[in-house]
């Protein structure tokens, strides 16, 4: 029983280090995956952008009333900027293939898309 402890507490020492090193590998893909939102006010008026990422699908929301859909694939990653590719897209903004790149703030835990924002992580 004595020669068990020592090596169940190793093991577990081994999977929690595990644990930390793969998180803090987490890919520029990884962080942007969910919910992200911003909002504002103009002229009185309240209005809101949300964009959701989804393992290659991303769907982009908003008030006054928009809506857009479809797919996305990394086409280049530079540091903390990741550049997009829209595709089979559907929504107010037509089908056209388009590009989008993401300035992730990782210690902040926000991004800039297409140069607006912070988007912040919408908590669900």
């Amino acid at each position: 029983m004595r020669r068990i402890f020592p090596l169940a507490i190793a093991t577990l020492l081994l999977f929690s280090s595990l644990g930390v090193v793969a998180s803090a590998k987490k890919t520029n893909e990884d962080f942007i995956q969910g919910v992200w939102r911003v909002t504002g006010e103009n002229g009185g008026h309240a209005w809101f952008l949300e964009w959701t990422f989804d393992h290659g699908k991303f769907d982009l929301k908003g008030y006054p009333p928009l809506a857009q859909g479809g797919k996305y694939r990394i086409i280049k990653t530079d540091g903390h900027k990741l550049t997009l590719e829209l595709y089979d897209q559907k929504g107010n903004f037509g089908t056209e293939n388009s590009q989008i790149e993401i300035i992730l703030d990782k210690k902040k835990d926000t991004l800039m898309i297409k140069g607006q924002g912070p988007f912040k992580r919408a908590q669900l």
